[in-house]
């Protein structure tokens, strides 16, 4: 068992898993082995087989009468129930992109079939795998910035009108920026900030026209009384948006510039003062300071993939369970219910 690693099978073998979770998650894991893909487009799962030196499945099925221990879903979200259904059918463990379904009555269906197929499913968040979220979280947690009162995430890109793009199709993706980028955010902020309460959302089409946003600004409110921003969109340049993450408390503050993204880079700082602090009417700034914070980096696909790996080896409940991703869904929906109704949704 020491030795063992989970036998990986891939439905959707192209796009974000053939550019990050097959290179930088399954084959550098040490507790995971690629084994099979399938993908659709014939030629393109072909390709991804030869260069991982996989078996090219010619169907859904073919990849589950494998011999996997566990399917990584990549499709379509409106593919999701369907995939993952099967794959619980088929007493595969089953760890899926975001978002887990289109709507929370799809996940719980699939988190009740998956209960009762007494398979483990878990979903790609990967973001807070990040060592410096990870350590920002701790130093919250020990009370460095004193009670929590504002956050802030933000993550956009340039996505312009593509033929074919699932993710600028309403009925295959669910939704644009919020849906694909703002779901990091709000995961973020959620497990920095503890339980969202209230959310009121904009949502716009400001530069693309297709069918699903390219604008999203959403107001969180938290148990706890703090509040957060998210700002996501789909028509900022790669270079202008410096997918900024800020959390301030009553005792100091935690920035950082390019930590929220695919990669494992980005710089983070702390800003804490004591207790004894008092009122300064010239409102003082001191243009350095701060602590920067550096953890050993870790590829956030590599973490989840190990981690999810080793709870199926462990035989224990994954830290990256459909649970976050059920909960993601959950506020997500009512972002777009208040965007459509103009007001504020309590969750």
């Amino acid at each position: 068992m020491k030795n063992r690693k989970i036998k990986w099978g891939v439905i959707g073998s192209g796009g974000i898993a053939r550019r990050k979770t097959i290179p930088e998650g399954i084959m550098k894991a040490p507790n995971a082995i690629l084994s099979v893909v399938y993908d659709v487009n014939e030629n393109v799962n072909f390709r991804v087989a030869n260069e991982f030196d996989a078996y090219a499945a010619k169907s859904v099925l073919d990849v589950i009468d494998s011999d996997v221990d566990a399917v990584y879903v990549a499709s379509p979200p409106n593919m999701h129930l369907e995939h993952i259904v099967e794959c619980a059918r088929g007493k595969k463990h089953i760890f899926c992109e975001k978002p887990l379904g289109l709507a929370t009555e799809e996940i719980e269906k699939m988190i009740e079939i998956c209960e009762a197929e007494e398979v483990e499913l878990g979903v790609g968040l990967m973001m807070r795998f990040s060592t410096q979220h990870q350590e920002a979280l701790r130093i919250m947690k020990e009370g460095a910035l004193g009670k929590p009162v504002f956050g802030r995430a933000q993550l956009s890109c340039w996505y312009p009108p593509i033929n074919g793009a699932w993710r600028q199709n309403l009925s295959q993706s669910g939704g644009g920026a919020l849906m694909d980028m703002g779901s990091h955010c709000i995961d973020l902020l959620e497990m920095f900030f503890g339980k969202i309460i209230s959310v009121n959302c904009r949502i716009s089409n400001v530069v693309h026209h297709y069918e699903v946003e390219d604008s999203a600004v959403v107001l969180l409110g938290f148990e706890n009384g703090s509040t957060a921003i998210v700002d996501t969109h789909f028509c900022v340049p790669d270079a202008a948006s410096k997918n900024m993450l800020e959390l301030y408390g009553s005792k100091g503050s935690i920035i950082s510039q390019g930590t929220i993204g695919q990669t494992d880079c980005g710089e983070m700082t702390v800003y804490s003062e004591n207790d004894t602090l008092g009122y300064d009417a010239s409102q003082v700034r001191e243009s350095k300071g701060g602590r920067n914070i550096n953890p050993v980096p870790i590829n956030t696909y590599l973490a989840e993939i190990q981690e999810f790996s080793s709870a199926l080896l462990d035989k224990r409940i994954p830290l990256n369970d459909a649970s976050i991703g059920l909960r993601n869904q959950q506020v997500i929906a009512a972002c777009y219910q208040s965007a459509k109704m103009g007001s504020t949704i309590m969750i």
